[in-house]
């Protein structure tokens, strides 16, 4: 696949991403639905902060989000242990936003480049990409069933 279709899939997803977050009843985000282990808030910072961990450091360029939001939304960090207040939903998704094309940007011409930073068994740019897109997949598709487990809960 090429690189534009790579990005092109990246921009899509995010989209649709971001499309879905803007439909959701803010009085939700915050809820973790009984047998579900986060929120939905809790999904989308952890998306900005794989993306932003899993391409930046990986073509030798500084990660851009904030060190707070690493705290809160890393991967096995739950809204149950936040001891901090986190960012507001608006503020996830506009960088969320503005992440993608920050991304295509930095990563331009270097798909097929070495990563800079071991990562399970991906050895390329590319490989960091196809991983990430499926990771926001499992996200949104994650961030859909609590939705509809929290809406459940709140009209009963």
């Amino acid at each position: 696949m090429g690189e534009s279709k790579f990005f092109t899939q990246f921009r899509e997803l995010r989209n649709q991403t971001i499309a879905w977050a803007d439909t959701t009843p803010r009085d939700i985000i915050d809820i973790v639905p009984e047998g579900m282990n986060n929120s939905i808030r809790w999904n989308l910072g952890h998306i900005l902060v794989a993306w932003d961990n899993g391409i930046f450091p990986k073509i030798s360029e500084h990660r851009r989000v904030p060190q707070s939001y690493y705290d809160l939304f890393r991967k096995g960090t739950s809204p149950y242990t936040w001891t901090e207040e986190p960012p507001s939903y608006i503020e996830i998704v506009s960088r969320l936003q503005a992440q993608t094309e920050e991304i295509i940007l930095a990563s331009d011409g270097k798909l097929n480049d070495p990563i800079a930073e071991s990562f399970l068994r991906v050895k390329f740019v590319r490989g960091m990409f196809l991983f990430h897109l499926r990771e926001e997949q499992h996200h949104l598709d994650c961030m859909k069933r609590i939705r509809k487990a929290a809406l459940k809960a709140t009209s009963a």
